[in-house]
C-alpha cells in the first residue's frame, strides 16, 4: 500500500471520528439542557409547594384563633417566638411561649366568639426554610359580658415562619390593630352617646374641681392646648396637664359650667375609626375668685379628641382616653348678677 492511500485512509478516519465526537457532544449538551430545565421545574414546583404550605399554616393559625383553641395556637410557635401586639389593651411585646400563651388567654377570656376573614389574598414570600406571610384580616367578635353586641377588629398581620420538623412554625408575629368599632348602626349610636357622656363628664369633673378623676380621663401622651388667659400654652403629658389644672383650681374657689344645646352651638361629635372628636362652639364656666370671692365668667370654644384603646372586658365598655384637648378662651369678665 503506497503512502498516498495511507494518507487518504487517515484523513477519512479523522473525519469520521470528528463527526462522531460532534454528534456525541451535541447529544450530551442537549441532555444537560433538558436536565437543567427539569431541575428548574422541580425547584419551582418545590418552592410553590412550600409557599402553599406556608399559606396553609397561616390560615390554620388564624382559624385556631377563631375557635379559641389555645393548645393549637401555642403549638404553632417556636419556643423563642415573639408576638408584637400593637393597639388595644393588650398592646406590648411578648417573648417566649409562656408570655404568648398568657396574652392569647386574655384575648380569649374577653371574647365569647370570634370569626375572621382575609380582606385581600395574603402575600407569601419563601426563602429557603423561612417564609413571610402578610395579610389584612378582619375579626368579628362578641364580648362575654354582652353577647348580643357585635364588634370588629381590623388587623394588619405579619407572620414570619421557620420550616422545621416537616411543618412551619411562627418565630415572629405582628398583630397590628388598625381599626375597631361596632358592626351595627345601633352600636354606632351607642358609641356616639358614650362619647357625648364622656365629654359632659369631663366638664363636670372640671366644675367639681376633682383633679384625680380628671387625670384618669387622659392618655399618657395627651396634649392640652390652653389658648388665652394666664395659663396660655401647650402642655404635653400627664404631669404637665395635672400641673395646669391644679393651677386653674387654685385660682378659683368654685366652678360651674354650661354647655349650650342650641342648634348652632350644640356640641358636635364625629367618629372616625378609633378616633372620636367633640367640638363645642360655646361652653361657659362661671368661676368664683379664690382671693376676692368675685364671680366671673369664662366663655370657651372647646374641642376634645378621644382615642379608643379597645374594649375593656372588666368594665364592659370601650376604653376611650383623651389624647388632645383645646381650651380656647373667647371671652371673660366680671358678673354683676347671678
Amino acid at each position: 500500500m503506497n503512502m498516498k492511500m495511507l494518507a487518504a485512509i487517515f484523513i477519512a478516519l479523522t473525519i469520521i471520528f470528528a463527526g462522531l465526537f460532534i454528534g456525541f457532544y451535541a447529544v450530551d449538551n442537549s441532555t444537560i439542557a433538558h436536565k437543567d430545565t427539569q431541575l428548574k421545574k422541580s425547584q419551582n414546583a418545590y418552592s410553590d409547594a412550600k409557599a402553599s404550605s406556608a399559606l396553609e399554616a397561616a390560615y390554620a393559625h388564624w382559624n385556631n384563633i377563631t375557635i379559641e383553641n389555645l393548645a393549637n395556637v401555642s403549638a404553632g410557635y417556636t419556643d423563642n417566638a415573639t408576638l408584637h401586639w400593637i393597639g388595644g389593651p393588650l398592646n406590648g411585646v411578648y417573648s417566649g411561649i409562656a408570655n404568648i400563651n398568657s396574652t392569647w388567654s386574655k384575648f380569649f377570656k374577653t371574647w365569647s366568639a370570634v370569626w375572621f376573614y382575609a380582606e385581600t389574598p395574603p402575600t407569601v414570600v419563601v426563602n429557603g426554610n423561612y417564609s413571610n406571610v402578610t395579610s389584612t384580616n378582619q375579626f368579628i367578635l362578641t364580648p362575654f359580658n354582652n353577647e348580643t353586641q357585635v364588634q370588629y377588629l381590623n388587623v394588619s398581620y405579619t407572620l414570619d415562619m421557620m420550616y422545621m420538623d416537616n411543618s412551619w412554625h411562627i418565630y415572629n408575629e405582628i398583630w397590628h390593630i388598625t381599626g375597631s368599632g361596632y358592626v351595627s348602626y345601633a352600636q354606632e349610636f351607642a358609641e356616639y352617646n358614650e362619647i357625648n357622656a364622656l365629654s359632659l363628664q369631663h366638664w363636670n369633673q372640671i366644675a367639681i374641681e376633682n383633679l384625680s378623676l380628671i387625670m384618669k380621663e387622659y392618655a399618657n401622651n395627651a396634649t392640652l392646648h390652653w389658648i388665652g388667659g394666664p395659663l396660655n400654652g401647650t402642655y404635653s403629658g400627664i404631669t404637665s396637664i395635672n400641673s395646669t389644672w391644679n393651677k386653674f383650681f387654685t385660682a378659683w374657689k368654685a366652678v360651674w359650667f354650661y354647655a349650650s344645646t342650641s342648634t348652632t352651638n350644640n356640641p358636635e361629635i364625629s367618629i372616625n375609626g378609633n378616633m372620636a372628636t367633640v367640638s363645642a362652639n360655646f361652653t361657659q364656666f362661671i368661676v368664683q375668685n379664690a382671693t376676692t370671692n368675685a364671680f366671673q365668667y369664662i366663655n370657651t370654644t372647646y374641642a376634645i379628641t378621644y382615642y379608643n384603646y379597645g374594649f375593656n372586658g372588666h368594665l364592659g365598655e370601650n376604653s376611650f382616653k383623651i389624647v388632645n384637648e383645646t381650651f380656647h378662651i373667647t371671652g371673660s369678665g366680671n358678673l354683676t348678677d347671678l
